[in-house]
């Protein structure tokens, strides 16, 4: 199926209510609140995000444990359902969702939450926009805004899932959170990465939209200065035309910097420039836990990423912080590296995301997660 048509039949199936997507007998009933797309293809789920092949994961868990999953899309506000529920996971709990009236005494909720604390990564996104018009004089319109979890409901929910680390679980601080569970986010299984066009010369900006929460402001201000080394820029820019026109010269009128646009992370034409890359740039502001940073990984590129992206130190190289002359001099220093130097920290890039980051991380991290909640007393 064409990119167009598979994202043109998942937006025309987001009102659907999915019901008993594993085909399963059980007496007991999840919902899952989160998306329909995965469900839509004939159990083909879209590679070009790793919620899509989790989402079906999920299923398959719940069902394992013995309870039809039926499925509705996170931002549906009228989904037709017609069972009560024993069990219920929801990536954005809020105070009128339309499930209520639907959940048996005694259902089970967990939070499955898949980035920070809106309030920070709200403030974050804002302080970019504010930095930027500072160096700039140009105000851009903000991407990146989440509504808010208030309190008192995601407090009284049994469990908390976050894919993320300690610091993305830190911005939930102001919270009384019921138990929580840290699962990681997935790699790209199948991929074949090459180290002998690798040039560490050669950095990739990774991401989807938000291009100033996500640092694209930044990079192209550091690459200019630098024509010798090359940006490729792999992101969905070309959907946000006030980006597009404050950054036209740097984005399409700089030489060493190649505006690729948003890429299907399983395509050959990725894969093509991701083995002449070496290095993973993504100077984000708020995250849980990056999945394009995994993706990077799994193709042998090394993540260069700012704390805020969900990783650890001994995982990915992280920024001392975000401002311009910081990642200039990194991005410098980097372009130094030898051929040896770079081939062994790509090589550890992809042992790390196959033994940290792999689907069966994911799956075992899950599944304690729900046994857990659900056997709780």
């Amino acid at each position: 199926m064409t990119r167009f048509f598979r994202k043109l039949f998942d937006r025309l199936g987001r009102c659907r209510t999915l019901e008993n997507v594993c085909g399963a007998s059980h007496t007991r009933r999840c919902l899952l609140c989160y998306v329909v797309a995965p469900f839509l293809h004939g159990g083909e789920p879209n590679p070009a995000h790793q919620n899509q092949w989790q989402a079906r994961e999920m299923a398959r868990i719940i069902d394992s444990l013995g309870y039809c999953v039926d499925v509705i899309n996170y931002d549906n506000p009228k989904p037709s359902l017609r069972y009560g529920y024993d069990l219920l996971i929801d990536i954005h709990p809020g105070i009128d969702r339309p499930y209520l009236p639907y959940l048996n005494q005694g259902c089970r909720k967990i939070a499955y939450i898949t980035g920070s604390n809106p309030v920070v990564a709200n403030r974050a996104e804002s302080d970019r926009l504010d930095d930027l018009f500072a160096r700039r004089g140009v105000r851009l319109v903000p991407r990146r805004q989440a509504q808010l979890f208030p309190p008192e409901v995601l407090e009284q929910f049994d469990a908390f899932c976050l894919i993320g680390n300690q610091q993305t679980l830190d911005t939930y601080h102001d919270f009384h959170l019921p138990r929580t569970f840290l699962l990681p986010n997935t790699g790209i299984s199948g991929m074949a990465p090459e180290d002998t066009k690798r040039s560490s010369r050669n950095f990739m900006f990774l991401a989807s939209g938000g291009q100033v929460h996500k640092g694209l402001d930044l990079l192209l201000e550091v690459f200019p200065r630098h024509p010798e080394l090359h940006l490729y820029v792999c992101s969905s820019f070309k959907g946000e035309q006030d980006f597009c026109e404050l950054y036209r010269t740097e984005l399409f009128n700089t030489p060493n910097i190649h505006s690729v646009g948003f890429l299907d992370i399983t395509s050959s034409h990725f894969c093509d420039i991701a083995n002449s890359c070496a290095w993973m740039l993504l100077p984000s502001c708020a995250e849980g836990m990056s999945g394009s940073v995994t993706a990077a990984m799994s193709v042998g590129l090394v993540p260069v990423v700012s704390r805020a992206c969900g990783f650890e130190a001994d995982h990915a190289t992280l920024l001392p912080d975000c401002r311009i002359e910081t990642i200039e001099h990194m991005v410098v220093e980097l372009s130094r590296q030898t051929a040896q130097q770079l081939a062994e920290q790509s090589r550890r890039a992809v042992m790390i995301v196959e033994q940290q980051y792999a689907p069966e991380c994911y799956s075992r991290l899950f599944r304690q997660a729900l046994e857990e909640t659900v056997h709780a007393v």
